[in-house]
């Protein structure tokens, strides 16, 4: 299987990017704040000085603001590339062959009747990428295979890249993916990203077992 830590770390480092972020511009709000009240109270007294500070505040979030505005717009551009692009819909006959190309957690498993969503490759390795996913559209692997072990099923009625936002939204559930892996309990990626990569996990204790040491791939 494919050592899929490197993705898990990259979501580590995306997260701690955008809380750093956040720090910073934390930081800032208090600097800009500091400076323009102490500029101001120099030369126009104590009440300005409020004022410049409150309004040093409010354009500091206002940027930051911004900033997200821009990020969100620039991933679903992202997203509606891949949409657009890849469009199908697989059934597995046989299990995939090349380990470099199967990402997946430790306890997660590829089934022969599992669907696979047409998706962004993880490599280049001229086979096709699928996902597989839950009812909920959480990732549970991503493998690549060669056209006689699978065969398709219909085109997207749904892209699994409709549904993935940043951190800080709180979208409504999506409906159900209509085209899910076969009914098991199985830990997963969480939704499919625009960068094509693996990161997320809801199983605090399959998060565990996955980098122990003895574990493959850990």
């Amino acid at each position: 299987m494919f050592n899929c830590c490197r993705f898990i770390e990259s979501r580590r480092s995306t997260r701690n990017a955008y809380t750093l972020i956040e720090l910073l511009a934390v930081m800032f709000v208090f600097l800009a704040a500091g400076v323009a009240f102490e500029t101001v109270r120099k030369n126009h007294g104590q009440g300005l000085s409020l004022l410049a500070g409150i309004l040093a505040v409010l354009g500091v979030i206002s940027l930051y603001f911004l900033f997200l505005r821009w990020a969100w717009r620039r991933d679903k551009q992202n997203l509606t590339r891949l949409r657009e692009q890849y469009r199908t819909i697989y059934q597995v006959k046989e299990l995939p062959t090349d380990p470099k190309s199967i990402i997946k957690l430790a306890a997660a498993e590829i089934q022969i009747g599992d669907y696979g969503w047409d998706a962004k490759p993880s490599r280049k390795d001229g086979l096709i990428h699928l996902q597989g996913l839950t009812s909920k559209w959480q990732v549970v692997w991503h493998a690549a295979f060669r056209p006689d072990q699978i065969v398709k099923v219909a085109d997207k009625p749904k892209s699994q890249y409709d549904y993935w936002v940043p951190y800080w939204a709180k979208p409504p559930p999506p409906p159900p993916c209509p085209y899910p892996v076969r009914e098991r309990e199985t830990p997963t990626f969480g939704l499919p990203h625009h960068s094509g990569r693996y990161f997320e996990h809801h199983t605090t204790q399959l998060h565990r077992d996955y980098y122990s040491p003895n574990k493959e791939g850990g």
